[in-house]
């Protein structure tokens, strides 16, 4: 599928649904982008995918004394649009010690304050209603669950409206064909019907915010 940055102001009635699909981790061949490729064709052609990539976030650790630079105001301004033109984000994020990773929570500190540090955002909340999708696969029997706690809490606070459904990928190894997961039907058909349902939810949303 097409890997899209396209500008926050487009006219959202005009397209379809865009959902950012987010990897929170930074390792090339992380589990939480095999997890997010099985989703893409799950998903179809009723949505305009764009996948942040690791390579794409160039941000360093979120310190207020770096708010001031230009360069890395404009990595944050670039990360918002993302985040802006979206109807709604799935964000899979690995279990680091019960949280969610780093690079998730330091990309989401630097997006969220922008509306402090740049005037020209001072309206403008990426998070407000945003519908999210929670998923994480795991190497442990648990599937990333209490990451993904971590996750609801943080994703909440910032205003997003984080959907009771999640999936979690448990002895993630064990599904992988070649480079891929390929899961038993019933997971396969419980994934689907997540999916099914997000999607729904965030062209209803859509339409809703298009017609206000």
């Amino acid at each position: 599928m097409q890997n899209l940055a396209p500008s926050a102001f487009q006219d959202r009635a005009s397209r379809l649904p865009r959902l950012l699909l987010f990897p929170a981790s930074l390792r090339r061949q992380s589990h939480q982008r095999r997890l997010l490729r099985y989703l893409e064709p799950v998903i179809g052609a009723g949505c305009d995918i764009d996948i942040l990539e690791p390579t794409e976030v160039r941000l360093p650790l979120f310190d207020q004394d770096l708010e001031q630079s230009d360069a890395v105001r404009s990595e944050v301004i670039g990360l918002h649009d993302r985040f802006s033109a979206a109807d709604g984000l799935i964000v899979a994020s690995p279990e680091y010690n019960g949280h969610v990773s780093a690079y998730l929570k330091n990309t989401l500190d630097w997006v969220s304050r922008l509306s402090r540090i740049d005037p020209r955002y001072a309206e403008s909340t990426p998070f407000q209603g945003r519908p999210v999708l929670l998923a994480s696969a795991s190497t442990g029997w648990t599937g990333g669950l209490l990451g993904l706690q971590n996750a609801r809490s943080m994703f909440s606070y910032l205003g997003c409206l984080v959907v009771a459904d999640q999936i979690c990928v448990s002895d993630a190894e064990q599904w992988i064909t070649g480079n891929d997961y390929q899961f038993e039907d019933r997971f396969a058909e419980h994934i689907r019907n997540v999916l099914t349902r997000f999607v729904a939810l965030v062209g209803n949303l859509q339409s809703a915010r298009s017609s206000a």
